[in-house]
């Protein structure tokens, strides 16, 4: 079936895989997510308090960088932003400015 029609993004929880995901198993997750939504864009996630999945501190921005490299970068859903208040949102606005950056 094709999505494009009827989903346009897809918020897949990419945290919920083991704490520790290297960048090249994020980016394997992250085709293998994508073919299942055959025309839906996925969007990448984290989870602010690195209880699961590519943390921001192992190299989830590199991923993130390589799929804007690929034109694939549709979005960034942060789980549990609450964690990132001590912080002042450190991730939130790192992900906000690598969105915006058009290069």
């Amino acid at each position: 079936m094709k999505y494009g029609q009827q989903i346009d993004y897809v918020n897949f929880q990419f945290y919920s895989y083991d704490k520790g995901t290297t960048v090249s198993q994020f980016l394997d997750y992250f085709k293998i997510q994508t073919s299942k939504y055959n025309g839906g864009k996925v969007l990448v996630s984290f989870d602010s308090g690195g209880n699961g999945g590519l943390s921001p501190e192992n190299g989830f921005f590199n991923a993130c960088n390589t799929l804007k490299s690929q034109q694939q970068l549709y979005g960034i859903f942060v789980w549990l932003a609450d964690d990132s208040k001590a912080n002042g949102f450190l991730y939130e606005k790192q992900s906000q400015e690598l969105l915006a950056d058009s290069h």
